[in-house]
């Protein structure tokens, strides 16, 4: 049975460009431009890319994705409620992922851009970026909190990439 019945019928309500979002424990409606939507939309990227990379990495790499993606899960669970408990839970997911990438990261530091060499890489990579652009987009709504864990969650996902097959790029007019 298909959680929206109006599917198999064609006769969904449809799309007139707006929506439903809770932001801080309230609903509201808003056009699909609205930039919380975007937010909720670069975030809900994030996790699916996490989950991504967290398929196609060994362990322990897949774990750290995955402890970012329910890390990102929870943070969006406090962005619709505005409870702090979620946030404290997103903080708690991230450090449990930073001490299993801390045990696994190379000594020393890149000198260069990190360029991925195989696909466990690139995943790793994609989850970064879209990590990175939901950092963006709090940081255009003013949430700090929001936009320092998703800086954080994304420089994870930057260790993690250092541990598996890439080359550093160094254009030759840099010294």
């Amino acid at each position: 049975m298909f959680s929206k019945p109006c599917l198999a019928s064609f006769s969904c309500p449809g799309d007139v460009g707006d929506t439903t979002i809770y932001w801080r424990g309230v609903a509201k409606r808003v056009k699909k431009d609205d930039p919380v939507v975007k937010l909720y939309g670069a975030l809900e990227t994030a996790i699916a890319y996490s989950h991504k990379a967290a398929v196609l990495l060994p362990r322990p790499q897949s774990r750290v994705m995955r402890l970012v993606a329910f890390s990102l899960m929870e943070l969006g669970f406090y962005l619709a409620t505005g409870r702090a408990e979620y946030l404290d839970a997103a903080h708690a997911l991230y450090r449990r992922a930073l001490k299993l990438a801390y045990a696994i990261s190379p000594e020393r530091q890149p000198r260069s851009w990190v360029v991925c060499m195989s696909i466990e890489c690139s995943a790793a990579d994609e989850a970064r970026v879209w990590i990175r652009w939901a950092e963006r987009r709090a940081t255009t709504l003013g949430e700090t909190a929001a936009a320092k864990l998703l800086n954080h969650l994304s420089n994870l996902a930057f260790e993690v990439m250092r541990t598996l097959p890439h080359i550093e790029y160094r254009h030759r007019y840099i010294k």
